[in-house]
Order: structure tokens, then C-alpha cells, then sequence
């Protein structure tokens, strides 16, 4: 059995989004996300996370919080690029005969700043979450066998 690091109201508090149950769609920065692909996301974090660490990890585990923080970065990440469909980004420019014009529009600045946020912190988490560190204690340092004989020459 999987464990469900997170669950689609985390994501949806996370992105503040609202939901409107009359078109079962959610609200991100504007951009309508319909409830099955919000969940599909949210599904696709928690499956991604599994996948790493195994089906069975506890609470308990120093790994849970690392885990838990990925699944909802990912999942926010990938519900923002989704609900996009790559149009904020571009969405704003025109052209006016031979001048290129950009505008830069409050919403477009803010769902970019979230999009490099989450994408920063993903990559951050990830490399705290998937790379394994061996710690050790000073105290043990004298019951390390050490090798004490001559100099071994080939």
C-alpha cells in the first residue's frame, strides 16, 4: 500500500486556490484546473515520491518530511505548468507592426515568481531527499579497527 504524502486540499492551500463545485473546477492564479486533473497531479506526486522511497514509509522516519515536502512541490509545480498550458508566459506580448511589445502584467510576474519558486525549492528538496548521508559519532572514534602493521608495498 502507498503512503499518501499529500492530499489535494494541501495543494489546494498551497496554491490558494478555490473550488467551484457548480464546473468541478478549481482557480490557480486565475486559470480554471478541473477537480480531475488537480487530483491527477496530486496522484502523480504521491506516486513519484513512493516510487523513491519505497510503499512503506513511516511517520517516524527521518525521510517523512523530506518526502512529504517533495510530493507537494511537485505536485504544485506541476498543477501551476498544467493549468498554463505555456499561455502565461506568452500570453501578454503582441506584436505592433515591426515593434515587439511585452507587457508585464501583475498576475504574469506573480505566476512566473511561483512557477521558479517551486521549481527552485523541488530541486533543493530532491537533493536533501534522494542523497543519502552517513553520519558518525566523534565518541566512536576508538572502536574503529585501524590497521597498525607495517606498510603494505605491492
Amino acid at each position: 500500500m502507498s503512503v499518501a504524502f499529500v492530499a489535494y486540499s494541501d495543494i489546494q492551500n498551497e496554491l490558494n486556490a478555490t473550488f467551484d463545485a457548480s464546473t468541478s473546477t478549481y482557480t490557480v492564479f486565475g486559470l480554471a484546473v478541473g477537480q480531475a486533473a488537480f487530483q491527477a497531479h496530486v496522484d502523480f506526486a504521491n506516486l513519484y515520491v513512493n516510487s523513491i522511497v519505497g510503499q512503506n514509509l513511516l511517520t517516524t522516519d527521518p525521510r517523512y518530511n523530506w518526502a512529504k515536502m517533495t510530493a507537494i512541490n511537485l505536485a504544485c509545480l506541476r498543477v501551476l505548468v498544467a493549468a498554463s498550458g505555456g499561455l502565461m508566459l506568452g500570453g501578454f506580448d503582441y506584436r505592433l507592426g515591426d515593434l515587439y511589445v511585452m507587457k508585464a502584467n501583475v498576475s504574469k510576474l506573480a505566476f512566473q515568481t511561483a512557477v521558479q519558486r517551486y521549481q527552485t525549492d523541488l530541486v533543493k528538496i530532491l537533493l536533501n531527499f534522494a542523497t543519502p548521508v552517513m553520519t558518525a559519532d566523534a565518541q566512536a572514534a576508538g572502536d574503529v579497527p585501524t590497521y597498525r602493521g607495517g606498510l603494505i608495498s605491492p
